[in-house]
């Protein structure tokens, strides 16, 4: 029996798999973060997508766990930070914004290494006792794994740019008897797990042994076919498996072979191979997580820092005094990059709303 079948099950809500595959899968909203597929026995990832394998009884976990169904941030930053932020608050309420860099990065390690750092710590300290990471194989399709030591953590590196319903892993963690996860993830993925430990209700599956949630930075993702086929193949005449990085720096989406030649677009000419599922999102650092790290606000070779919560402030408090990272001060200029960033999502968000007719989100 799958950890998840152990655990009573909500009847509160009279929404279905069928009410989320109408409104949220069909139309495109959904962002494929795999929340529902972690949390309810019932639906599997199917042919890229959720789908349901099994009677639905209704019960309503789906529907409510999934972060384009509704999402009420004010709602959730009372709960979690007990205020909501205020109007200058563009990259969601923090305690702390630095510049930081792991001392010993990897190679595959974007920009500072401090989420790859900061994973690893957490691990060494005994805060969590596994990480969900996204890793890739050889034709960079993303494949979420469930990391018990650093190595893996540190093997895992980089960003990888396409889609991955990487809360999913979380479900195989509660399977093999993991009691504090930690998980690092994009924007959306934060949000499905953070409804999942905020909402009022007294069924209990699992959710309490999530421990850590580690944000990133995005401004959106890429369909991977879409991608592959129409960018790296289409443009610049590669084949997956001779890209060694991808990057985005100063407006340009960056493609770095194995020989190490850059090819090179602007960001706006891959509007096109945006996933759809993105559009309804208005979170650009992962106002949710414990601690969001990302590179915009930061020189070459430094990750923009921002602890959140008890958890992050501890867990970053831990890294810099044992010297798994180093930090300078992040500049205003930086900042202030980062906010207007965050605004420019948020005019999108609205924007695809309206086109999409998405309801129930809100900033």
């Amino acid at each position: 029996m799958a950890a998840k079948e152990k655990f009573a099950e909500p009847t509160y809500l009279e929404c279905g798999f069928g009410e989320l595959e109408y409104k949220v899968i069909k139309s495109d909203v959904c962002c494929r973060c795999g929340t529902c597929e972690a949390f309810c026995p019932r639906i599997e990832h199917k042919e890229n997508k959720p789908a349901l394998v099994n009677y639905d009884p209704l019960c309503g976990l789906c529907f409510t766990y999934c972060p384009r169904t509704f999402l009420d941030m004010g709602a959730m930053e009372s709960r979690l930070f007990g205020r909501t932020r205020n109007e200058d608050e563009a990259l969601g309420i923090y305690r702390k914004a630095v510049s930081a860099q792991a001392k010993a990065r990897t190679g595959m390690a974007q920009d500072g290494g401090a989420a790859t750092a900061l994973l690893v710590a957490a691990l060494e300290s005994g805060m969590i006792d596994c990480a969900i990471i996204t890793d890739r194989d050889e034709e960079w399709r993303t494949v979420a794994r469930v990391a018990t030591t650093a190595d893996e953590i540190r093997a895992a590196a980089g960003t990888k740019y396409t889609i991955s319903n990487s809360v999913f892993a979380v479900k195989d963690a509660l399977e093999k008897g993991y009691k504090k996860i930690g998980f690092v993830g994009t924007p959306c993925q934060i949000q499905g797990l953070r409804k999942v430990l905020l909402l009022d209700e007294p069924y209990q599956f699992g959710q309490d042994k999530i421990a850590l949630l580690v944000g990133l930075f995005c401004m959106e993702n890429f369909d991977y076919d879409a991608l592959m086929t129409g960018l790296v193949k289409g443009k610049f005449g590669l084949e997956p498996k001779d890209v060694a990085r991808f990057e985005i720096k100063k407006g340009m989406f960056r493609v770095i072979d194995k020989t190490g030649k850059a090819h090179e677009v602007k960001i706006a000419e891959t509007d096109r191979f945006t996933f759809p599922g993105c559009g309804p999102c208005f979170d650009f650092t992962s106002e949710l997580a414990d601690i969001s790290v990302g590179s915009v606000g930061s020189g070459d070779g430094w990750s923009t820092v921002l602890t959140r919560t008890d958890a992050g402030e501890k867990l970053y408090a831990e890294a810099l005094a044992k010297g798994s990272v180093q930090e300078k001060a992040v500049s205003d200029k930086g900042l202030a990059l980062a906010k207007r960033l965050a605004a420019d999502k948020v005019k999108r968000f609205e924007t695809k709303c309206a086109e999409m007719s998405v309801s129930g989100i809100t900033r």
